[in-house]
Protein backbone atom coordinates (compact mmCIF):
# COMPACT_ATOMS: atom_id res chain seq x y z
CA UNK A 1 0.00 0.00 0.00
CA UNK A 2 1.53 3.53 -0.72
CA UNK A 3 0.56 6.59 1.50
CA UNK A 4 -2.11 8.50 0.98
CA UNK A 5 -1.20 11.83 -1.40
CA UNK A 6 -1.70 14.24 1.50
CA UNK A 7 0.60 12.57 3.65
CA UNK A 8 3.26 12.05 1.15
CA UNK A 9 2.95 15.83 0.41
CA UNK A 10 3.11 17.18 3.73
CA UNK A 11 6.66 14.39 4.04
CA UNK A 12 8.15 16.10 1.17
CA UNK A 13 7.08 19.41 2.46
CA UNK A 14 8.19 19.49 6.41
CA UNK A 15 11.63 18.09 5.40
CA UNK A 16 12.07 20.30 2.92
CA UNK A 17 11.82 23.00 5.33
CA UNK A 18 13.80 20.67 8.04
CA UNK A 19 16.94 20.26 5.98
CA UNK A 20 19.07 23.69 7.02
CA UNK A 21 18.26 22.37 10.95
CA UNK A 22 19.34 18.83 10.36
CA UNK A 23 22.38 19.92 8.93
CA UNK A 24 23.22 22.16 12.01
CA UNK A 25 22.46 19.59 14.25
CA UNK A 26 24.29 17.03 12.24
CA UNK A 27 27.63 19.26 12.42
CA UNK A 28 27.39 20.04 16.21
CA UNK A 29 27.08 16.48 16.62
CA UNK A 30 29.92 15.79 14.25
CA UNK A 31 32.33 19.02 16.25
CA UNK A 32 31.62 16.93 19.72
CA UNK A 33 32.08 13.23 19.10
CA UNK A 34 31.65 10.81 22.00
CA UNK A 35 33.21 7.25 22.42
CA UNK A 36 30.91 4.58 23.45
CA UNK A 37 29.66 4.74 26.89
CA UNK A 38 30.42 8.26 26.93
CA UNK A 39 27.86 9.89 25.11
CA UNK A 40 26.56 12.16 27.95
CA UNK A 41 26.89 15.42 25.57
CA UNK A 42 25.42 13.86 22.68
CA UNK A 43 22.59 12.23 24.85
CA UNK A 44 21.54 15.86 26.23
CA UNK A 45 21.72 17.28 23.48
CA UNK A 46 19.54 15.02 21.45
CA UNK A 47 17.05 14.69 24.57
CA UNK A 48 16.22 18.36 24.52
CA UNK A 49 15.78 18.80 20.93
CA UNK A 50 13.21 15.92 21.39
CA UNK A 51 11.61 17.56 23.98
CA UNK A 52 11.06 20.55 22.35
CA UNK A 53 9.18 18.53 19.52
CA UNK A 54 6.54 17.38 22.32
CA UNK A 55 7.77 13.69 22.52
CA UNK A 56 7.46 11.91 26.04
CA UNK A 57 11.18 11.14 26.91
CA UNK A 58 12.94 9.08 28.80
CA UNK A 59 16.71 9.37 29.36
CA UNK A 60 19.49 7.36 31.08
CA UNK A 61 18.31 4.09 29.41
CA UNK A 62 20.77 1.69 29.28
CA UNK A 63 23.63 4.12 30.08
CA UNK A 64 23.23 7.33 28.01
CA UNK A 65 20.05 5.75 25.44
CA UNK A 66 17.60 8.24 24.64
CA UNK A 67 13.78 6.26 24.52
CA UNK A 68 11.18 8.85 23.16
CA UNK A 69 7.51 8.48 22.12
CA UNK A 70 5.03 9.96 19.80
CA UNK A 71 1.94 8.88 20.99
CA UNK A 72 -1.65 9.88 19.07
CA UNK A 73 -3.52 6.94 20.50
CA UNK A 74 -2.33 4.54 22.86
CA UNK A 75 -4.89 2.04 21.60
CA UNK A 76 -3.06 1.72 18.61
CA UNK A 77 -0.19 0.11 17.52
CA UNK A 78 3.43 1.19 17.68
CA UNK A 79 6.38 0.64 15.38
CA UNK A 80 10.05 1.94 16.63
CA UNK A 81 12.94 3.31 14.38
CA UNK A 82 16.39 3.03 16.45
CA UNK A 83 19.98 5.37 15.75
CA UNK A 84 23.16 5.06 17.48
CA UNK A 85 24.91 7.89 18.58
CA UNK A 86 29.00 6.73 19.84
CA UNK A 87 32.06 7.68 17.69
CA UNK A 88 35.01 6.15 17.29
CA UNK A 89 38.41 6.41 18.22
CA UNK A 90 40.06 7.79 14.81
CA UNK A 91 41.64 11.26 14.37
CA UNK A 92 39.72 12.84 11.43
CA UNK A 93 41.97 14.78 8.78
CA UNK A 94 39.13 16.70 7.07
CA UNK A 95 39.68 20.64 6.77
CA UNK A 96 35.80 21.49 7.36
CA UNK A 97 34.64 23.72 9.71
CA UNK A 98 32.62 21.13 11.29
CA UNK A 99 35.83 18.66 11.95
CA UNK A 100 35.97 17.14 15.01
CA UNK A 101 36.65 19.38 17.94
CA UNK A 102 38.02 16.16 20.77
CA UNK A 103 41.70 14.72 19.89
CA UNK A 104 41.88 10.97 18.85
CA UNK A 105 37.99 10.78 18.14
CA UNK A 106 35.57 11.31 15.41
CA UNK A 107 32.01 10.30 13.86
CA UNK A 108 34.01 8.18 10.96
CA UNK A 109 30.73 5.95 10.60
CA UNK A 110 27.87 8.64 10.39
CA UNK A 111 26.01 7.90 14.02
CA UNK A 112 26.05 11.74 13.75
CA UNK A 113 24.10 11.52 10.59
CA UNK A 114 22.33 8.76 11.77
CA UNK A 115 20.93 11.05 15.24
CA UNK A 116 19.96 13.99 12.72
CA UNK A 117 17.63 11.43 10.67
CA UNK A 118 16.21 10.36 13.72
CA UNK A 119 15.41 13.82 14.77
CA UNK A 120 14.19 14.88 11.51
CA UNK A 121 11.98 11.71 11.09
CA UNK A 122 10.48 12.74 14.88
CA UNK A 123 10.00 16.06 13.85
CA UNK A 124 8.62 15.53 10.17
CA UNK A 125 5.99 13.01 11.83
CA UNK A 126 5.15 15.31 14.36
CA UNK A 127 4.19 17.54 12.32
CA UNK A 128 1.53 14.63 10.66
CA UNK A 129 0.08 14.70 14.57
CA UNK A 130 -3.18 12.82 14.66
CA UNK A 131 -2.89 11.73 11.11
CA UNK A 132 -0.57 9.18 11.66
CA UNK A 133 -2.13 5.51 11.65
CA UNK A 134 -0.49 4.79 15.27
CA UNK A 135 2.25 5.30 17.12
CA UNK A 136 6.15 6.09 16.88
CA UNK A 137 8.91 5.08 19.58
CA UNK A 138 12.73 6.40 18.87
CA UNK A 139 15.17 4.28 20.44
CA UNK A 140 18.86 6.47 20.66
CA UNK A 141 21.24 3.92 21.14
CA UNK A 142 24.76 4.46 22.99
CA UNK A 143 27.64 2.15 22.36
CA UNK A 144 27.18 0.68 19.25
CA UNK A 145 30.74 0.71 18.35
CA UNK A 146 31.28 -2.24 21.51
CA UNK A 147 28.54 -3.99 20.43
CA UNK A 148 26.96 -3.56 24.27
CA UNK A 149 24.23 -0.74 23.78
CA UNK A 150 21.32 -2.99 22.34
CA UNK A 151 21.37 -5.03 24.78
CA UNK A 152 21.66 -2.33 27.38
CA UNK A 153 18.70 -0.34 25.75
CA UNK A 154 16.45 -3.77 25.65
CA UNK A 155 16.95 -4.33 29.57
CA UNK A 156 16.01 -1.25 29.98
CA UNK A 157 12.70 -1.58 28.59
CA UNK A 158 13.42 -0.17 24.47
CA UNK A 159 10.63 -3.23 23.54
CA UNK A 160 7.98 -3.07 25.97
CA UNK A 161 5.31 -0.63 27.38
CA UNK A 162 4.42 -1.09 24.86
CA UNK A 163 5.94 -3.47 22.47
CA UNK A 164 6.76 -2.36 18.99
CA UNK A 165 4.93 -4.45 16.25
CA UNK A 166 8.56 -3.86 14.44
CA UNK A 167 11.77 -1.62 14.34
CA UNK A 168 13.80 -0.22 11.45
CA UNK A 169 17.46 1.47 11.71
CA UNK A 170 19.39 2.87 8.95
CA UNK A 171 22.96 3.24 7.89
CA UNK A 172 25.04 5.64 6.12
CA UNK A 173 27.08 3.70 2.88
CA UNK A 174 29.26 4.71 0.30
CA UNK A 175 26.31 4.65 -2.54
CA UNK A 176 25.39 7.61 -4.70
CA UNK A 177 23.56 10.09 -2.23
CA UNK A 178 20.05 9.93 -2.70
CA UNK A 179 19.58 6.40 -2.93
CA UNK A 180 18.40 3.62 -0.41
CA UNK A 181 19.71 -0.28 -0.63
CA UNK A 182 17.57 -2.97 1.00
CA UNK A 183 17.30 -6.66 1.14
CA UNK A 184 14.70 -8.97 2.33
CA UNK A 185 16.92 -11.24 3.71
CA UNK A 186 20.27 -11.26 5.42
CA UNK A 187 21.75 -7.39 5.94
CA UNK A 188 24.87 -8.15 7.93
CA UNK A 189 26.10 -11.45 9.00
CA UNK A 190 27.01 -12.03 12.74
CA UNK A 191 30.46 -13.98 13.85
CA UNK A 192 31.88 -16.34 16.36
CA UNK A 193 35.12 -15.39 18.02
CA UNK A 194 37.42 -18.05 19.85
CA UNK A 195 40.63 -17.61 21.75
CA UNK A 196 43.17 -20.28 20.28
CA UNK A 197 46.33 -21.30 22.27
CA UNK A 198 49.55 -23.73 21.31
CA UNK A 199 50.69 -25.68 24.49
CA UNK A 200 53.93 -27.83 24.12
CA UNK A 201 53.81 -31.38 23.11
CA UNK A 202 53.33 -33.83 25.85
CA UNK A 203 57.25 -34.77 25.52
CA UNK A 204 58.52 -31.04 24.99
CA UNK A 205 58.88 -27.97 26.70
CA UNK A 206 59.08 -25.06 23.87
CA UNK A 207 59.81 -22.15 24.25
CA UNK A 208 57.93 -18.79 24.18
CA UNK A 209 59.18 -18.04 21.26
CA UNK A 210 58.48 -20.96 19.17
CA UNK A 211 54.54 -21.08 20.91
CA UNK A 212 54.37 -17.74 19.28
CA UNK A 213 56.11 -18.11 15.82
CA UNK A 214 53.79 -21.42 15.76
CA UNK A 215 50.69 -19.10 16.49
CA UNK A 216 51.82 -16.80 13.97
CA UNK A 217 51.16 -19.51 11.64
CA UNK A 218 48.36 -20.16 11.76
CA UNK A 219 47.03 -16.88 11.84
CA UNK A 220 48.51 -16.36 7.98
CA UNK A 221 47.03 -19.96 7.27
CA UNK A 222 43.38 -18.62 8.63
CA UNK A 223 43.56 -15.73 6.60
CA UNK A 224 44.92 -17.08 3.65
CA UNK A 225 41.66 -19.13 3.75
CA UNK A 226 39.39 -15.08 2.41
CA UNK A 227 37.85 -15.36 -0.77
CA UNK A 228 37.38 -11.47 -0.33
CA UNK A 229 38.83 -8.56 1.51
CA UNK A 230 37.69 -5.38 2.89
CA UNK A 231 37.71 -3.06 -0.04
CA UNK A 232 40.19 -0.02 0.57
CA UNK A 233 39.88 2.05 -2.29
CA UNK A 234 36.40 4.24 -3.39
CA UNK A 235 36.80 1.90 -6.85
CA UNK A 236 36.95 -1.27 -4.76
CA UNK A 237 34.20 -0.19 -2.91
CA UNK A 238 32.06 0.93 -5.59
CA UNK A 239 32.90 -2.88 -7.17
CA UNK A 240 31.69 -4.18 -3.91
CA UNK A 241 28.07 -2.45 -3.92
CA UNK A 242 27.67 -3.34 -7.38
CA UNK A 243 28.21 -7.16 -6.81
CA UNK A 244 25.83 -7.45 -3.67
CA UNK A 245 23.00 -6.11 -6.25
CA UNK A 246 23.91 -9.26 -8.22
CA UNK A 247 23.28 -12.51 -8.36
CA UNK A 248 27.14 -13.74 -7.80
CA UNK A 249 26.52 -17.10 -5.73
CA UNK A 250 30.19 -16.63 -3.86
CA UNK A 251 29.09 -13.62 -2.60
CA UNK A 252 26.03 -14.38 -1.23
CA UNK A 253 27.54 -17.31 0.28
CA UNK A 254 30.81 -15.92 1.54
CA UNK A 255 32.59 -16.58 4.66
CA UNK A 256 35.57 -14.11 6.43
CA UNK A 257 38.46 -15.45 8.27
CA UNK A 258 40.42 -13.49 10.72
CA UNK A 259 43.18 -14.39 12.97
CA UNK A 260 45.78 -12.56 15.07
CA UNK A 261 48.23 -12.25 18.04
CA UNK A 262 48.13 -9.40 20.60
CA UNK A 263 51.17 -7.64 19.55
CA UNK A 264 50.36 -5.42 21.94
CA UNK A 265 50.71 -7.64 25.07
CA UNK A 266 54.18 -9.89 24.67
CA UNK A 267 53.72 -11.31 28.21
CA UNK A 268 50.32 -12.25 27.47
CA UNK A 269 50.59 -14.17 23.90
CA UNK A 270 52.87 -17.13 24.59
CA UNK A 271 51.02 -18.60 21.96
CA UNK A 272 47.67 -17.21 22.23
CA UNK A 273 45.57 -15.63 19.08
CA UNK A 274 42.39 -14.62 18.79
CA UNK A 275 40.01 -16.41 16.03
CA UNK A 276 36.85 -14.38 14.08
CA UNK A 277 34.48 -15.97 11.52
CA UNK A 278 31.82 -14.24 9.69
CA UNK A 279 29.54 -15.96 7.18
CA UNK A 280 26.34 -15.58 5.54
CA UNK A 281 24.45 -18.40 7.19
CA UNK A 282 25.34 -20.36 10.95
CA UNK A 283 25.85 -23.64 8.54
CA UNK A 284 28.89 -21.67 6.75
CA UNK A 285 30.08 -20.60 10.24
CA UNK A 286 30.20 -24.36 11.07
CA UNK A 287 32.19 -25.59 8.04
CA UNK A 288 34.19 -22.35 8.87
CA UNK A 289 35.36 -23.51 12.54
CA UNK A 290 35.84 -26.97 10.85
CA UNK A 291 38.13 -26.03 8.07
CA UNK A 292 40.08 -24.28 10.93
CA UNK A 293 40.54 -27.12 13.42
CA UNK A 294 41.65 -29.11 10.82
CA UNK A 295 44.55 -26.09 9.78
CA UNK A 296 45.23 -26.16 13.24
CA UNK A 297 45.91 -30.12 13.34
CA UNK A 298 47.98 -29.87 10.89
CA UNK A 299 50.47 -27.22 11.73
CA UNK A 300 50.79 -28.05 15.45
CA UNK A 301 51.45 -31.98 14.47
CA UNK A 302 54.07 -30.41 12.33
CA UNK A 303 55.79 -28.32 15.25
CA UNK A 304 55.21 -31.05 18.17
CA UNK A 305 52.31 -28.95 19.82
CA UNK A 306 48.83 -28.91 20.55
CA UNK A 307 46.62 -26.31 20.38
CA UNK A 308 43.18 -25.62 22.89
CA UNK A 309 40.19 -23.76 21.48
CA UNK A 310 38.14 -21.51 23.70
CA UNK A 311 34.44 -19.77 22.11
CA UNK A 312 35.24 -15.93 23.40
CA UNK A 313 31.00 -14.72 22.09
CA UNK A 314 28.88 -14.27 19.00
CA UNK A 315 26.67 -11.96 17.59
CA UNK A 316 23.48 -13.03 15.59
CA UNK A 317 22.94 -12.22 12.15
CA UNK A 318 20.83 -8.88 11.08
CA UNK A 319 18.17 -10.90 9.26
CA UNK A 320 15.50 -7.97 7.79
CA UNK A 321 12.39 -9.40 8.03
CA UNK A 322 10.94 -10.55 4.22
CA UNK A 323 7.17 -9.35 4.90
CA UNK A 324 8.08 -6.20 6.76
CA UNK A 325 10.20 -5.24 3.72
CA UNK A 326 7.64 -6.53 1.17
CA UNK A 327 4.89 -4.48 2.88
CA UNK A 328 6.18 -1.11 3.30
CA UNK A 329 8.62 -1.23 -0.24
CA UNK A 330 5.62 0.57 -2.07
CA UNK A 331 5.97 3.59 0.39
CA UNK A 332 9.89 3.44 0.26
CA UNK A 333 9.65 3.59 -3.57
CA UNK A 334 6.72 6.33 -3.42
CA UNK A 335 8.80 8.87 -1.36
CA UNK A 336 12.07 8.65 -2.64
CA UNK A 337 11.46 7.53 -6.41
CA UNK A 338 11.71 3.66 -7.60
CA UNK A 339 14.74 4.31 -9.20
CA UNK A 340 16.47 4.90 -6.07
CA UNK A 341 15.33 2.02 -3.97
CA UNK A 342 18.29 -0.63 -4.57
CA UNK A 343 17.63 -4.08 -3.96
CA UNK A 344 20.74 -5.47 -2.94
CA UNK A 345 21.03 -10.03 -3.50
CA UNK A 346 23.79 -9.90 -0.94
CA UNK A 347 25.33 -9.00 2.26
CA UNK A 348 27.96 -6.27 2.71
CA UNK A 349 30.29 -9.00 4.56
CA UNK A 350 32.78 -6.88 6.46
CA UNK A 351 30.50 -5.30 8.98
CA UNK A 352 28.32 -6.18 11.81
CA UNK A 353 25.66 -4.73 13.97
CA UNK A 354 23.98 -5.00 17.29
CA UNK A 355 20.81 -3.79 15.70
CA UNK A 356 20.65 -8.05 15.52
CA UNK A 357 19.52 -8.27 19.15
CA UNK A 358 16.24 -6.21 18.56
CA UNK A 359 15.46 -8.11 15.82
CA UNK A 360 15.37 -11.68 17.45
CA UNK A 361 12.77 -10.42 19.34
CA UNK A 362 10.42 -8.32 16.59
CA UNK A 363 10.43 -7.68 13.35
CA UNK A 364 12.87 -5.10 11.92
CA UNK A 365 15.00 -4.45 9.18
CA UNK A 366 17.64 -1.78 8.46
CA UNK A 367 18.28 0.06 5.11
CA UNK A 368 21.45 1.34 3.96
CA UNK A 369 21.47 5.06 3.43
CA UNK A 370 23.62 6.26 0.04
CA UNK A 371 25.96 9.78 1.24
CA UNK A 372 28.53 9.90 -1.22
CA UNK A 373 29.10 12.73 -3.89
CA UNK A 374 32.77 12.20 -5.56
CA UNK A 375 32.21 15.47 -6.95
CA UNK A 376 32.25 16.95 -3.87
CA UNK A 377 35.01 14.92 -2.45
CA UNK A 378 32.65 13.36 -0.20
CA UNK A 379 32.74 9.32 -0.50
CA UNK A 380 31.69 8.36 2.95
CA UNK A 381 33.60 5.47 2.98
CA UNK A 382 33.13 3.52 7.04
CA UNK A 383 35.97 4.20 9.98
CA UNK A 384 38.09 6.17 7.40
CA UNK A 385 39.98 9.57 8.77
CA UNK A 386 38.50 11.71 5.72
CA UNK A 387 34.94 10.15 6.86
CA UNK A 388 32.31 12.64 5.34
CA UNK A 389 28.66 12.93 3.81
CA UNK A 390 27.07 14.78 1.19
CA UNK A 391 24.09 16.49 3.42
CA UNK A 392 21.54 15.85 1.08
CA UNK A 393 21.60 12.47 3.04
CA UNK A 394 19.55 13.58 5.88
CA UNK A 395 16.61 14.60 3.87
CA UNK A 396 16.73 11.51 2.08
CA UNK A 397 16.72 9.14 5.14
CA UNK A 398 14.21 11.49 6.76
CA UNK A 399 11.91 10.82 4.17
CA UNK A 400 12.57 7.14 3.63
CA UNK A 401 12.53 6.47 7.77
CA UNK A 402 8.95 8.49 7.96
CA UNK A 403 7.45 6.64 5.13
CA UNK A 404 8.76 3.72 5.79
CA UNK A 405 7.33 3.32 10.29
CA UNK A 406 3.85 4.88 8.29
CA UNK A 407 3.82 2.04 6.39
CA UNK A 408 4.84 -0.48 9.04
CA UNK A 409 1.80 0.97 10.69
CA UNK A 410 -0.48 0.76 7.92
CA UNK A 411 0.27 -2.91 6.53
CA UNK A 412 -0.20 -6.16 8.30
CA UNK A 413 3.31 -8.74 7.88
Amino acid sequence: MTLDPNILNSLHHHTANLHPELSLIRRALHQHPELSGEESWTSAFIAEKLEKLGLLVQTRAGGFGIIADWITDPAKPTVALRVDMDALPISEINDVPYRSQVPGVMHACGHDVHSAVGFGTAAVLAELGKNLPGNIRFIFQPEEEEITGALRMIRAGALIDPVPRAILGLHVAPLPVGKIAWTDNLFLAGFEHYLAKIIPGDRSAASSEKLDAVAKRCCQVIKGFNRWTLPETRDEMQAMWKLMQSNDPDLQHFTIFDASTDEEDLIARRGQFGIGIKAASHALRRAAIGRVKASLNTITQANQTHYQLEPMGSMPDVRNHPELVQATLPALRQVIGAPNAIQLKAAFPFNCEDFAYYTKLIPGAMYWVGAANPQKGQFAMLHTPNFDVDETCLTTGVMAMSALLIGALQQDF
